[in-house]
């Protein structure tokens, strides 16, 4: 009887806290889950490049140990390269649960921005991904990345190894969770999203679009 009833108790509690959270949801106006999500998107803290006379912002929600992050990324390139004035261009850490080496990877590529090489280590932990993918120990790989693009390999190293950039990479990947985002890569090119590996003239399209509504 006293299993009985602490099972009923505990479906009790389970059932107020959904509730709960049901009703501080609907509290929530549209314009306020709009507020929120635009936060979300355009985070000041992300790591972006831009002109001043940007005029669309391309999002992109990624893990470098994704396989199709990967494939994405020479189109990403090309986009970046041709649109270069007209566009900012902000990528935003996405690790999966599943992916051991997604997480020590984001810390890799923060690291190096402490130095001004973030888009260096970016670009090499994609290129390389099949190296280091599942490694026992990627740091070692890191560090021989670090060395190539010209960094400081020993505080390359105690960044890394410290974790002091956890909290933008879960604060990333919150806003991806608030914006919707359940897989990698995922983009945003202003409000309109695009999930998995996009053709190169499927981006162009949606950004020609964008471009031509503000001209």
């Amino acid at each position: 009887m006293a299993q009985e009833i602490k099972l009923l108790l505990g479906t009790a509690l389970v059932t107020l806290i959904i509730l709960g959270g049901a009703i501080f949801l609907l509290s929530k106006s549209p314009q306020d889950l709009e507020k929120e999500k635009q936060s979300a998107l355009v985070r000041g803290s992300a790591t972006s490049v831009a002109t001043s006379s940007a005029q669309v912002s391309l999002v992109e929600f990624a893990d470098f140990q994704c396989p199709a992050c990967a494939a994405a990324h020479s189109i990403v390139q090309s986009v970046k390269e041709e649109y270069k004035d007209k566009i900012v261009f902000s990528y935003r850490h996405f690790p999966l649960p599943q992916h051991a080496n997604a997480l020590i990877a984001a810390e890799a590529a923060e690291a190096a921005g402490e130095q001004g090489k973030f888009w260096e280590m970016h670009d090499k932990l994609f290129i390389k991904q099949e190296e280091w993918s599942e490694s026992t120990n990627a740091l070692d790989l890191y560090k021989g990345y670090a060395k190539e693009i010209g960094l400081d390999v020993i505080k390359f190293t105690e960044s890394v190894q410290s974790g002091k950039h956890r909290q933008k990479i879960n604060q990333d990947k919150k806003d991806g969770e608030t914006l919707g985002v359940n897989s990698t890569p995922t983009f945003f090119i202003d409000e309109a999203r695009i999930i998995g590996v996009p053709s190169l003239d499927d981006l162009k399209e949606v950004i020609e679009k964008r471009l031509s509504q503000k001209s």
